[in-house]
């Protein structure tokens, strides 16, 4: 065992204290709490693959005796009183909790917390969990926990140069995950670190089945039964992109780095093969139509009644949510199953396990003029649609812009696949230096 708990928390905090009145990515750093479960943890090593790792929570994860209010007034009182099913794996584990991490008001994306990107503090750090992305950056975690409901993990990844894995549907519990900052069919607990490798010792301590979600008792195919690997990679066809793109564009800078991310897998022997998937472009609306039901169900009295404990933003997406015709849910829903079946007959057609595509259409943009409630919509074309289908998806570094930003490589996989996917981000990793830069915060 290279280092103690109590020195791996020490290189975090000393990582916090340098790094946290600039990109502000903890709520409550809990100093004290993780000094005291290092010590305990020293007295007592084990051979856990993440003993005395540093690790922190999105501020939605229940954390026994901490505020969990997901971003919002409306429930700064609520202190939980238990770990969620995630946090006391991990600590079980070995791992030290050094703190929960500032959200975006119920994961909705509307606000702008104050969470900076440590790439440049004037640009946009992700959606709902920067603050794993931010502190797994500058050193002040080792590992993050975040959510994922429309790229809430992925995204964050991309703009902070680190690596996000939304597993698939149902394999990681969200028991003890606030309801209020979730929407159940399409939300994925989250991991986030430095790189593939490192996730890979992270999944397997949060993937047993859990009785208190009924999602993860659900079967499991066995890695001995997947398919074979063909040596064939998927790119979205023309069509699928010229569709994606007539609405949000894709960057030239990132179009290149996604091409040469391409040219790394070509070189590993893999062919690339195009599929069409042409119910793709309708995820966004599929997703926030989606996203605001659920949502609102959960918050719908609270809204009702006090109103004023909420963003603006947020309240009307609430009462928008409540207020939509079913024909709009059932045309979601609709797309969702669609979505997946296309999904799935691409894959077997084109005989291969994983989809190759951007994260983002765009890198981190300037915070000037920077208004949530209509740049969201531009983020999530390439990473919603899996929300969608509850594939495993995984965000990468895979070059930076001309001024210094990163950018991201999505790797999507059949679902269950989760094991063969982080292989795989983890081979190119090894054929590439992108997840070795840090930031000059």
């Amino acid at each position: 065992m290279s280092e103690t708990a109590s020195i791996q928390l020490a290189h975090a905090l000393d990582a916090a204290a340098r790094t946290e009145d600039e990109v502000h990515a903890y709520r409550y750093l809990l100093t004290q709490e993780a000094r005291s479960e290092a010590n305990s943890a020293d007295l007592e090593p084990t051979l856990s693959p993440i003993f005395g790792w540093p690790f922190a929570v999105k501020e939605v994860f229940d954390v026994q005796g901490v505020v969990t209010a997901g971003g919002s007034r409306a429930y700064q009182d609520r202190i939980a009183t238990q770990d969620a099913s995630v946090v006391a794996r991990l600590r079980a584990a070995g791992g030290t909790l050094v703190g929960t991490q500032i959200a975006h008001e119920l994961t909705c994306g509307l606000d702008q917390p104050p969470t900076r990107n440590p790439w440049n503090l004037d640009c946009y750090p992700g959606g709902s969990s920067a603050g794993a992305g931010v502190s797994v950056a500058v050193g002040s975690a080792r590992f993050a926990l975040g959510t994922d409901a429309a790229g809430s993990v992925r995204i964050p990844a991309a703009m902070t140069g680190t690596t996000g894995l939304k597993p698939t549907w149902g394999l990681i519990s969200s028991h003890g995950v606030m309801r209020e900052a979730s929407a159940p069919s399409i939300d994925h607990v989250g991991i986030i670190a430095r790189s593939a490798a490192e996730i890979a010792q992270v999944l397997p301590l949060l993937t047993p089945p859990d009785p208190w979600d009924k999602a993860t008792l659900q079967a499991r195919p066995d890695r001995a039964v997947e398919p074979q690997q063909t040596g064939r990679i998927a790119v979205l066809g023309k069509d699928t992109l010229q569709a994606l793109s007539d609405v949000n564009p894709l960057d030239s800078e990132i179009e290149t780095a996604f091409s040469n991310a391409c040219d790394v897998f070509r070189q590993t022997g893999a062919d690339i093969v195009e599929i069409e998937v042409p119910t793709l472009p309708e995820a966004v609306d599929a997703i926030v139509t989606l996203f605001s039901v659920e949502l609102s169900c959960a918050n719908a009295q609270l809204v009702k009644n006090r109103r004023d404990l909420f963003a603006s933003t947020v309240a009307d997406m609430i009462e928008t949510g409540l207020a939509l015709p079913a024909d709009r849910l059932m045309q979601a829903v609709r797309t969702r199953s669609k979505l997946r079946q296309e999904l799935s007959a691409a894959f077997s057609a084109a005989g291969t396990r994983f989809l190759l595509t951007p994260t983002t259409p765009r890198p981190a943009m300037s915070l000037t003029n920077f208004d949530p409630t209509q740049e969201l919509g531009s983020l999530i074309p390439f990473t919603c649609g899996f929300n969608l289908t509850g594939n495993p998806a995984i965000s990468l570094p895979c070059g930076q812009t001309k001024d210094g930003l990163p950018i991201g490589l999505q790797i999507v996989a059949r679902h269950f696949m989760d094991a063969s996917l982080l292989e795989l981000a983890t081979e190119f990793q090894h054929r590439t230096h992108w997840h070795e830069l840090r930031p000059p915060v």
